[in-house]
């Protein structure tokens, strides 16, 4: 207990508060009212609720989409795509254009490109991208025939597509002095090759716990390589792409930052620029800023970025509204923008709505497994196992190898409590996908299922340095060192958490638990009342309130909580147990201030649930006999005299028998 504080104030004798009157204490107190007057003369934790602030960004309509400037964008972006192997970047680019609407593919208005013709190559193109740099004399690949080159060339794009990087930048080695395609492609054959490396042994570090033992990072190295020949300055916009890339790897997040907003500036239609900028930034009004005010011309691109900036940041009811407005503005009928609005859906714990905008993807796109792993959690929380099985048991026969799948079956273990089971799966997922900072969170879970603490805090330790920006890996260390009974870093990785997503009404719950725990009450209150007013997704932040004020004594604020708790929760059956203890403590706190009135009402209200009626019976008795005293005490003084009457609370043999005999009934205790 507080040393400046007393919590065993004398109670005094007024007015419970309306339900709304404590809602409106509630908001003053957390900051999200304006307090008509200072509530207490203390200083604001940290951590209080009043000092989150609300995101601000642009949601002006903007026209319809132009059919031919989309088709534009993306046969552009295609185009590229396709030439450099971004194999993942141009199948996202081929989905869109598959799932257009019907109206905008009319015989009239054909796309620029279709797939009988022949994109435009770098060797027809004007652009001197494919003529030989200055310094092309006396090198590797000089003397072999064009035809030849052309044939290296080709094998080399198939190499890239096979994952075979290190035979593709070897052969690269012989073409590229001649082409600049073919350098650019050496370039990103060497990235592709190191970067794979990193992932595989990356995988294997949560089994080892420790990592790899490193020299000099090849990322370095080849970065180095890329600035000697001053390929940031290069005319080829991508030269600048990859070493945004390379920064990244190295932690130059900031140059990083920089690099990917140069190349959107240069050329809009650069999607991957886009993607990863969305994972760099560090601010949504900067996002905000960049995508609409700095006179980026981009159709869509814009606003899809500010999609996965809002989502990101835990920003989800925002995002679905941007997916909308491109919805309205005429992208209908495309999965990556139902698929996002389930998944951000799912984030919301709107798992009703994520489940459904998920089975009508699987009716259009039956084996599209895209975030289809986010739906396996949303069954997994509904406890739908029939639904979940059925799910694993689709995707396991026909994509068995995918990651998507392995945690979708691991999710599917964990619900049955197989944890071993799952942990085998979840590991599978990390092997084929371990930049995943939610793959680390949910295998981390496993491991705490089991008692591994080691290795959980591996998991969730990994999950952070992968996105710091993910609340859960921070909560999940804070609920480990919980369960460890160690409250001081449970704290500060609950604050961690609530950082990331300062409206979550759990992780301000789980806050407030651990306050209480520090005996950090005033904390602990407003973080209570905080997660209230946000929401309360749980339907905990009345309930341990009460029993905050409670557990120091403070009857007559619990009280006043307990009675909205009642208002709120009295006709939810999950709640019975809590319901009762409410009714009961109510019941024996008015009797206990002589609120004789209020204390009938809820003895009446226990009479409804069979495990208090015992104890309503015994109420009403002493409510009775105090009744009774009271009106035998003016004739009893009058006949007698002062001097020789019994007190008002004094008791005859029969009456100290009748007291004796309800106190052995059985009742609860507070």
């Amino acid at each position: 207990m507080s040393a400046d504080r007393n919590f065993s104030t004398p109670i005094q004798n007024q007015a419970s508060l309306s339900r709304l009157a404590l809602i409106q204490q509630a908001a003053t107190r957390s900051g999200a009212l304006p307090p008509p007057g200072q509530y207490r003369n203390s200083k604001l934790s940290p951590f209080d609720v009043s000092q989150m602030s609300g995101v601000s960004i642009s949601m002006v309509e903007r026209a319809k989409i132009s059919r031919n400037e989309f088709v534009d964008e993306l046969e552009w972006l295609r185009r590229e795509t396709t030439l450099r192997c971004f194999l993942d970047a141009e199948m996202w680019t081929n989905e869109i254009l598959a799932y257009m609407p019907d109206k905008w593919c009319s015989p009239t208005t054909l796309p620029l490109y279709n797939s009988h013709s022949n994109p435009p190559t770098y060797e027809s193109s004007p652009s001197s991208i494919a003529s030989p740099p200055p310094s092309a004399s006396g090198t590797d690949g000089e003397d072999l025939p064009r035809s030849k080159r052309d044939y290296i060339s080709k094998f080399a794009i198939s190499l890239i597509k096979n994952k075979d990087f290190r035979r593709a930048a070897y052969f690269l080695e012989k073409t590229m002095k001649k082409n600049k395609l073919d350098l650019f492609l050496h370039y990103r054959a060497l990235y592709l090759a190191y970067y794979q490396e990193h992932l595989e042994n990356d995988s294997e570090s949560v089994e080892r716990k420790t990592s790899y033992a490193e020299g000099s990072s090849p990322f370095a190295l080849l970065y180095q390589r890329m600035v000697d020949e001053k390929l940031r300055v290069n005319e080829d916009v991508w030269f600048e792409y990859l070493m945004g890339l390379l920064e990244i790897q190295l932690g130059l997040k900031a140059d990083a930052e920089k690099s990917m907003r140069n190349v959107i500036h240069r050329e809009p239609r650069l999607w991957p620029a886009w993607e990863a900028l969305s994972l760099l930034i560090t601010d949504i009004e900067d996002a905000d800023n960049f995508s609409s005010n700095s006179g980026i011309k981009s159709i869509w691109m814009s606003d899809w970025f500010m999609v996965l900036v809002l989502q990101r940041f835990h920003q989800d009811s925002m995002a679905i509204q941007k997916c909308e407005q491109l919805v309205t503005r005429g992208m209908t009928g495309i999965p990556m923008i139902i698929t996002k609005i389930a998944s951000c859906s799912n984030a919301r714990h709107d798992h009703d709505q994520a489940i459904s905008n998920f089975e009508d993807i699987r009716r259009i796109d039956p084996y599209r497994l895209t975030d289809l792993h986010l739906m396996s959690d949303s069954l997994y929380i509904r406890s739908d196992q029939k639904a979940l099985a059925e799910l694993a048991l689709e995707v396991y026969k026909t994509h068995k190898f995918r990651w998507e799948t392995c945690c979708i079956v691991a999710n599917y273990h964990a619900l049955r409590r197989d944890s071993e089971l799952a942990i085998k799966f979840f590991q599978r997922a990390l092997r084929l996908n371990p930049g995943l900072a939610a793959l680390w969170v949910l295998i981390g879970h496993e491991f705490m299922e089991m008692k591994n603490n080691a290795a959980a805090c591996v998991s969730y330790r990994r999950s952070i340095e992968i996105n710091p920006a993910d609340y859960r890996g921070w909560y999940g260390l804070g609920q480990m060192y919980d369960i460890m009974k160690m409250p001081a870093y449970s704290l500060f990785y609950y604050q961690e958490a609530q950082k990331c997503k300062p409206h979550d009404s759990r992780l301000l719950v789980a806050l407030g638990d651990v306050y209480s725990k520090l005996n950090k009450i005033e904390d602990a209150e407003k973080c209570f009342t905080g997660a209230y007013l946000f929401g309360d997704v749980e339907g905990n932040a009345l309930w341990n309130l009460a029993k905050l004020h409670e557990k120091f004594t403070d009857e007559q604020k619990a009280a006043q909580v307990y009675e909205v708790f009642l208002a709120v929760y009295e006709n939810v059956t999950s709640a019975e147990e809590k319901i009762i203890y409410a009714v009961a403590f109510l019941a024996n706190y008015f009797f206990k201030v002589k609120n004789f009135d209020k204390a009938a009402d809820f003895a009446t209200k226990c009479m409804a649930h069979e495990a208090l009626c015992q104890e309503g019976n015994r109420l009403f008795r002493e409510i009775s006999k105090i009744h009774a005293r009271e009106g035998e005490q003016p004739s009893t003084s009058q006949d007698h005299g002062e001097g020789t009457s019994q007190g008002p609370m004094e008791q005859s043999p029969q009456e100290e028998g009748e007291e004796m005999m309800s106190e052995g009934e059985d009742e609860i205790s507070f």
